[in-house]
């Protein structure tokens, strides 16, 4: 999920309307982290700005020798390097269990660089109708001549009303073949093994054909969202949004670019099949 948010916001990090477009390339920091309720937090990605005259370059932009801090209750830990990963960074899961609840600081420094985010972690999730949502072997059936047949819905709780939630669908296995959706519409995008619904209020979701690029098991992740993670969804664009260019405005990260959000989260995994 990590280098699915990451690559289009450093392509576009400096292409904001709402900020003045400089002659002089001026690095800044890029911050991709994300962080969830009851786990370790596994990788802060951390990348230089990339200049108009260079392509993207993940190794190349990638930030090393960082000082990477994140606070919680007013204790302070400092993230490793992960080993052969340029630029990512953690922390092992016996020094700090993420919490639902607590705010979580994050500072990074490197040379006369730094920046500052701060993200409330929500409360744990769980899906609370695992067993009815879906048949008693989890293998949906998709008939790719009629995908309206094709209707399932996910509930969780607790419910916080002022929380938005989003369903990601990932693809375990791609060996199984891509799915197409027929006379529904063109094929589905599945470049990406990863995929996303709308963000929204209610904590049920619709799961529709179109969250699948891939046959095969598939993880279902119900995520409870905080503001940053949302804010972050609405300064890339999305849904009825996408034509936006970034929007700066919307970051939390002070000093740099990027999104440094949290979540809370269940997942159940499913097998997808083509209807003979």
């Amino acid at each position: 999920m990590k280098k699915l948010l990451l690559l289009p916001l450093l392509l576009i990090a400096l292409t904001g309307c709402d900020e003045a477009i400089e002659s002089t390339y001026t690095p800044k920091i890029v911050v991709d982290g994300f962080i969830y309720a009851g786990e370790p937090i596994d990788s802060v990605v951390l990348h230089y700005t990339v200049p108009f005259t260079s392509s993207y370059d993940d190794s190349a932009f990638a930030i090393t020798g960082a000082d990477v801090r994140v606070t919680v209750d007013g204790n302070e830990f400092q993230l490793q390097p992960i080993p052969n990963k340029r630029g990512r960074y953690f922390l092992p899961a016996s020094s700090l269990i993420v919490q639902g609840g607590k705010t979580y600081d994050l500072s990074v420094k490197v040379n006369d660089l730094s920046v500052h985010s701060t993200t409330i972690v929500p409360m744990p999730i769980s899906i609370t109708n695992r067993d009815s949502a879906f048949p008693p072997d989890k293998i949906l059936i998709l008939d790719t001549n009629d995908a309206t047949t094709f209707n399932f819905t996910l509930l969780a709780g607790p419910t916080q009303a002022d929380r938005l939630y989003m369903l990601q669908v990932t693809a375990l296995d791609t060996t199984f073949g891509k799915v197409n959706t027929g006379p529904q519409g063109p094929p589905v995008d599945t470049s990406a093994y990863v995929r996303y619904s709308f963000i929204q209020t209610a904590p049920n979701i619709k799961i529709y054909s179109r969250l699948f690029g891939w046959f095969g098991p598939n993880k279902l992740t119900f995520l409870s969202l905080d503001n940053n993670w949302i804010d972050y969804k609405r300064a890339v664009g999305y849904g009825s949004d996408s034509f936006l260019p970034y929007q700066p405005s919307l970051s939390h990260v002070d000093g740099g670019y990027g999104v440094w959000a949290s979540a809370a989260k269940d997942t159940i995994t499913v097998f997808l099949k083509v209807k003979n």
